[in-house]
């Protein structure tokens, strides 16, 4: 059977049609929000009821990281079977989902495409005519809503809880890690000795503190620490973020929630599905928040942490 490339929108559901036409083949899911196979935030592959693989994506926006989306098409596709379904993301008609969708298309190299009626997509510049196919209607936003919390409960029932320190591991997703630690002396120099943790990336600095310092105090600390932009965020930013384990090779082996940092302790105390002692070595850190009741608090602002 050919490789087929799903295309829908957020109006309808996949659901009905997969069970109806799937027939055993391999399903490579690309859409971070689809409650119906385990818990969201991830893009995943499927052998069956079998969990092939598993990339953490930490959204339920395809188009927050777009770059993770094409990168794990490539990916899973290498172990899929050869008549794998592909289903994207429902279609958004944005510049950015215009372009993501075109790069998908291009690189599923699929033999057929199923275009979902009501799909607004740019027909015309598909590797092949996509054929038009009706769905059912999705179910309501709540309805949504609910069916993901069911799977966050489901996720947390199998978390075991971890202490992570995060002076051992590369942290990813996150602007946190992406810099060079500052000392105690460099954080007195620059007027943030009070703050939880700052450091220099490029030239921004990060700081993590209870409070925004004043406008005076924030142009003193970018003067003094040859630094051109500041950004602030409260400890708090992080609980409840969405977080996945992973190996060196960028395998990953355990998801699960932030529920707080000790940044004096550099520890970052975290519920996860991995069996403990974990061998951590990239703390992979989301955009969306959950409680340990599932229910789903937002997403932060692009680099926010």
């Amino acid at each position: 059977m050919p490789r087929t490339l799903l295309i829908g929108h957020a109006g309808v559901s996949w659901r009905e049609w997969l069970k109806a036409n799937r027939k055993g083949r391999d399903l490579l899911l690309l859409d971070p929000a689809d409650p119906n196979f385990g818990a969201p935030g991830r893009l995943t592959l499927w052998r069956g009821e079998k969990l092939l693989a598993t990339r953490f994506f930490g959204s339920l926006d395809a188009l927050r990281s777009p770059h993770i989306v094409a990168a794990v098409l490539a990916e899973f596709l290498s172990i899929a079977g050869e008549d794998v379904l592909i289903q994207l993301a429902p279609y958004r008609p944005t510049p950015l989902g215009h372009q993501l969708l075109l790069l998908l298309a291009a690189q599923a190299k699929a033999d057929t495409i199923l275009l979902a009626n009501g799909t607004n997509a740019p027909c015309n510049a598909f590797p092949i005519g996509p054929e038009d196919v009706a769905l059912e209607p999705a179910f309501p936003a709540m309805v949504q809503t609910a069916q993901r919390k069911a799977q966050w409960l489901k996720m947390l029932e199998s978390c075991r809880p971890h202490e992570v320190d995060l002076r051992q591991v590369c942290i990813e997703g996150a602007r946190l890690g992406s810099g060079q630690k500052l000392d105690p002396m460099s954080m007195m120099r620059g007027g943030i000795e009070e703050a939880h943790h700052a450091e220099l990336i490029g030239s921004s600095l990060f700081v993590v503190s209870d409070d925004e310092p004043e406008d005076q105090e924030v142009a003193r600390a970018l003067d003094d620490l040859n630094a051109s932009r500041a950004f602030f965020v409260t400890p708090s930013a992080y609980e409840g973020l969405l977080c996945s384990f992973a190996r060196n090779n960028g395998e990953d082996f355990g998801y699960g929630m932030i529920q707080r940092i000790d940044f004096e302790a550099g520890i970052a105390h975290i519920l996860n599905t991995a069996e403990t002692p974990a061998p951590v070595r990239i703390l992979r850190i989301g955009s969306l928040r959950i409680n340990e009741r599932g229910s789903e608090l937002g997403e932060t602002r692009p680099w926010q942490v």
